[in-house]
């Protein structure tokens, strides 16, 4: 990554990366970069707001008009700041996801702990329920606050694959239920 990145352009190039979107155009002012993306079909909006007190409930309507202009599907928020009560609850209903800023800026799956992860599509969800004659609640749980989930986009009802290497079992792949 470049020296001279900030701390939340740092998480948006995580989140994007991880969330395997492309960019489609990126867009600099003074206080909020935008980003259009693209993922499967889908189009997003990140806004990545600097150097703000609050990110309230005027950037989070801000974000859903941009969201109705670009005919976009969903839209992002990363912060340096706090977001207000008024922000944190509306937002879900207008498409919009609030990036805490608890999201670490460096790459975690680099870290030696932390396994490589993946969100499974429908049909590889489908797979491993039945082979595994199981019910999506009966796998062990992941938080849809987790670090690892946030930078993943997994919502709740998804289901991740973790994949790690070990020295005695070989390959060992295991599921989290996010809840």
């Amino acid at each position: 990554m470049v020296k001279n990145e900030t701390d939340i352009e740092k998480r948006a190039k995580l989140i994007i990366k991880y969330r395997k979107m492309k960019v489609r155009e990126k867009e600099k002012n003074e206080d909020i970069t935008t980003y259009r993306l693209t993922k499967g079909g889908k189009k997003y909006v990140m806004q990545c707001v600097c150097n703000q007190r609050n990110v309230g409930i005027a950037n989070v309507r801000d974000l859903r008009d941009l969201i109705a202009e670009a005919e976009a599907d969903e839209g992002i928020i990363l912060t340096d700041s706090k977001f207000t009560w008024s922000a944190r609850h509306n937002a879900p209903g207008m498409n919009v996801e609030l990036v805490p800023t608890t999201i670490p800026t460096f790459d975690i799956f680099k870290h030696k702990l932390v396994s490589p992860a993946e969100i499974l599509s429908e049909e590889e969800r489908d797979a491993v329920i039945r082979k595994y004659h199981a019910k999506p609640h009966q796998f062990p749980r992941m938080r849809s606050k987790d670090p690892v989930s946030i930078i993943l986009g997994a919502k709740s009802g998804d289901i991740v694959r973790f994949k790690q290497d070990s020295e005695t079992a070989g390959l060992t792949v295991t599921y989290r239920y996010v809840v």
